[in-house]
């Protein structure tokens, strides 16, 4: 069976940080692939998305070039038009496409602890594990363990952490850096995603 992970998100832009999560995933849990999912509507961020669909995986695909086990979908971008893209959707979804492959999520401490209140969690549990990107380990990992218990107990939930450096990169301070003029995103960022920004005048103000 084909173990694949699923990384989904606004990616407005997608940065190194998400491309080391996946990284680090794919390294500990000897994944067969990862599948980067931009979100069209993600039901979070109603009416805070900056750039276009079709500028995010367009920046998504750059950025992935360099590893032949990423691949970018534009999976989410197939439902009707106007509806949020829920994670347990997709999954269902996805599982039904895919009855040979075995799908993780990965997904942010950050968004770990409000997994339980994202639509349909039950559904999310049951079709994929979830991968949990553990970045202050000494400081959190009592309380993200305890988290873990909890869903485990009350969903059966499949929860492994993924062991690795804090990168602390935020799309947003990204996007507030370009609308500086600052050059320091370009650090953060893929050189392709950063010339595909200033190409097509993105995030300015």
């Amino acid at each position: 069976m084909k173990k694949t992970a699923i990384l989904g998100g606004t990616f407005d832009p997608i940065h190194n940080g998400h491309l080391k999560l996946a990284e680090n995933a794919w390294n500990q849990f000897s994944l067969d692939e990862c599948w980067f999912l931009p979100a069209p509507n993600p039901p979070h961020k109603a009416g805070h998305v900056n750039a276009d669909y079709a500028d995010r995986l367009a920046m998504a695909r750059l950025a992935v070039e360099p590893y032949p086990h990423f691949t970018v979908s534009d999976f989410e971008s197939r439902r009707p038009a106007g509806l949020p893209s829920y994670t347990s959707e997709t999954l269902k979804a996805l599982c039904a496409l895919y009855p040979d492959t075995e799908f993780s999520f990965l997904i942010g401490a950050d968004s770990f602890y409000e997994i339980e209140g994202w639509h349909e969690p039950g559904e999310i549990f049951q079709r994929a594990r979830i991968l949990v990107a553990d970045r202050d380990y000494e400081k959190n990992h009592d309380s993200l363990s305890g988290h873990a218990e909890t869903l485990r107990r009350k969903f059966g939930a499949r929860i492994d952490f993924i062991r690795a450096e804090e990168v602390d990169i935020s799309s947003a301070h990204i996007r507030a850096m370009f609308a500086s003029g600052s050059r320091t995103p370009k650090r953060l960022i893929p050189p392709a995603v950063f010339e595909y920004i200033q190409a097509h005048h993105l995030y300015a103000q």
